[in-house]
């Protein structure tokens, strides 16, 4: 993919470039719509990315050309009165956020070029940000830091994009280790790293149901869960016990109990996920991801008929341990904890049984930890420690 890249850059540029980075998509094991209640999720970084060649241009402007769309965007560094509308406006999110945050912008050119499929529940857009977050650092002459960084990037979905997204997808992407999955405490921005359990491997099964969580029912189901936190005297679900949910549960409108129901018992699960890490006990792991998935689906109703279809016949299949949807939902993609030795015949399977199903042949692959944002690439004139 590296040489790919370069030639691409050299084709639209005539140059090489300075630098070459790479920031992963993710799947998340268990966890979901927790990281905006400060709660618990447990993402691995996977081994599709976005790349982005870069090189400085001298100008108050940065200059991209996205080879998976076959189009140009260009922004100003200097008047961000005006939005772009598309692709290229994340570009220009983290650039404003950065410059409002006392973040020195230097002007450049990049292409882009992924493997990371879009609209699957990926975060490929988190993916996006982070790395151009890392481009600005490099020609800006800052320092790398990952977590101030996501956290930034946080910032443009909400306020830029109009995402009001959590913490979790920019920050794995940014600190991903390879091999294992993180735990990361949404609150403290803790990170524990843990391998799967042994003989394992995570199945990724892209429904190809594209989803824009911009357009669902996402800022929604936040809105509702900051709810049901105000009714317990709470900034956040996440400092609500269960047996506090439980004694005052009925007094909750019935749509904003069950999406309590969810964040709450979701925590429990997470936390739990560790443990069976630690403890080496894949049934026990599996049967927490089948119930994330039951509470995904009924309590807060983020899965859609093709989530349901590919995880509930996932969960049927000899060697597969669990499975669930993974993402903010309403399409993308599924994941399955799989037996290594059977890998490859269970996704020869759920991909029959799905395309029968639907008439849909989806996208699958397996993969392992991928390491977070990074500088796969410098010229020889830039300081290779970098």
């Amino acid at each position: 993919m590296l040489e790919n890249v370069i030639a691409a850059f050299q084709k639209v540029y005539h140059c090489e470039p300075d630098f070459v980075l790479r920031s992963p998509g993710r799947v998340n094991l268990i966890g979901e719509h927790t990281d905006y209640n400060d709660g618990f999720v447990f993402p691995l970084a996977i081994k599709y990315a976005q790349w982005l060649a870069i090189r400085a241009n001298e100008k108050p402007e940065v200059k991209l050309h996205s080879v998976n769309l076959e189009t140009d965007g260009i922004f100003s560094l200097a008047d961000f009165s005006q939005k772009s509308e598309g692709w290229i406006r994340y570009p220009q999110g983290i650039a404003y956020t950065l410059s409002q945050n006392g973040y020195k912008l230097t002007g450049w050119d990049g292409l882009l070029m992924g493997d990371l499929p879009i609209g699957a529940g990926l975060s490929s857009s988190a993916a996006l940000e982070m790395v151009v977050a890392r481009a600005f650092s490099l020609l800006g002459g800052y320092s790398w830091d990952p977590k101030k960084m996501a956290l930034l990037a946080q910032k443009t979905e909400n306020q830029w994009v109009g995402m009001n997204c959590g913490i979790m997808d920019q920050l794995i992407s940014g600190c991903g280790e390879a091999g294992k999955a993180v735990l990361i405490d949404c609150r403290s921005l803790d990170l524990s790293s843990y391998m799967l359990p042994r003989g394992t491997v995570i199945v990724v099964m892209d429904t190809m149901v594209k989803h824009s969580l911009i357009s669902s029912a996402y800022n929604e189901r936040r809105e509702q869960c900051m709810e049901g936190a105000k009714f317990f005297k709470r900034q956040v679900l996440r400092d609500v016990s269960m047996d506090e949910f439980a004694d005052r549960k009925n007094q909750l409108s019935e749509v904003v109990m069950r999406r309590c129901q969810h964040v709450l018992s979701e925590n429990l699960r997470t936390l739990e996920a560790a443990k069976c890490m630690e403890a080496n006990d894949p049934k026990r792991l599996g049967w927490l991801m089948n119930e994330s998935h039951a509470s995904l689906q009924h309590d807060f109703e983020v899965s859609c008929e093709e989530l349901d279809i590919m995880a509930l016949e996932s969960q049927k299949l000899d060697g597969c341990f669990g499975a669930r949807m993974t993402g903010g939902g309403f399409g993308g993609c599924a994941i399955a904890l799989v037996a290594a030795d059977n890998a490859d015949h269970f996704q020869m399977q759920i991909s029959e049984i799905y395309e029968k199903r639907t008439g849909i042949k989806p996208n699958i692959f397996i993969t392992e930890g991928a390491q977070g944002t990074s500088v796969v690439f410098s010229n020889s004139k830039f300081d290779q420690t970098i």
